[in-house]
């Protein structure tokens, strides 16, 4: 059994998360191939089996990355996480969807592509004095910017945000005390969590930033929130992350990650996800 392992030209190594995940793998006799995704060309030939890792340039080059995605679209079990789910979370409206499914969020102010949206009105209009502004199609901060008032960007970094779309967020202050908790999960079920802090003087939890990582218990009630957020989604997955913030208020939802989300594996939850995608490729070769 051929499993390909997608990670992108600029960073096409495993990350030491992943490489858990292809001992196990190969523990269990598949042939593991760790390629860019833009080196595998389902339409030429049969990859085997693909698994989204670390697949971090897809919002750079996100009409090529669609179209290769599009590309599995008739190869049912080919693809995992499949390709509805990724089309659909990658861009940042499926927040809206889980939104509208009952799921907090933090206030969200929501622009269309070509727009650029008064972010001095939005604050005054929440009565706060910072906010987040992003892409709607983005990932590890790209594009992200902390909003206060009077700050302006310049024609350069509007144009990630004019060309996908954007939204404003409330500031979640609870992130620079609390930090982020992600919660993943792995084949239908929880697996593991991890804390996420940002570095001092910074709002974002991401290591390319400073951002430091520890292993965590959560409570009843975030497993609970974090159940409510996956019950939401009528797409399938193999794995899931949903990042949240505890507040005063309860958690708030700051991203489900469904593309390639670092997965924080441990041996166990690699050899988990190990039988999941062994499971799945079996069934798309029978």
């Amino acid at each position: 059994m051929r499993i390909v392992l997608a990670t992108c030209r600029s960073k096409p190594a495993l990350t030491p998360s992943d490489a858990l995940l292809a001992t196990e793998l190969g523990r269990a006799g598949a042939t593991v191939v760790v390629a860019p995704w833009d080196a595998v060309i389902p339409a030429r030939d049969d990859p085997g089996t693909v698994c989204l890792r670390s697949t971090w340039d897809y919002h750079r080059r996100w009409t090529e990355f669609r179209a290769w995605v599009h590309g599995f679209d008739d190869r049912d079990g080919r693809l995992w996480n499949p390709a509805e789910t990724v089309l659909w979370n990658a861009d940042k409206l499926y927040l809206r969807d889980l939104e509208e499914a009952g799921i907090a969020l933090p206030p969200t102010h929501w622009f269309e592509p070509g727009e650029r949206a008064d972010c001095d009105a939005v604050l005054r209009e929440w009565r706060l004095t910072r906010a987040v502004l992003k892409p709607r199609i983005s990932a590890t901060a790209f594009g992200t910017y902390l909003l206060f008032g009077g700050r302006t960007l310049s024609d350069e970094e509007w144009t990630p945000l004019e060309t996908s779309g954007g939204l404003i967020q409330a500031f979640v202050p609870e992130v620079e005390s609390r930090g982020e908790i992600s919660l993943v999960y792995v084949d239908g079920g929880f697996c593991h969590a991890v804390r996420k802090r940002p570095a001092g003087g910074d709002f974002r939890v991401q290591a390319d930033f400073g951002g430091t990582v520890e292993g965590m218990t959560p409570s009843g009630s975030i497993r609970t929130f974090g159940e409510a957020v996956l019950a939401a989604v009528s797409r399938p997955w193999l794995y899931a992350r949903v990042d949240l913030v505890e507040t005063d208020r309860g958690p708030v939802l700051m991203e489900l990650e469904l593309i390639e989300p670092d997965l924080f594996l441990t041996p166990a939850a690699a050899a988990r996800l190990a039988a999941g995608l062994l499971a799945r490729a079996g069934r798309a070769a029978a």
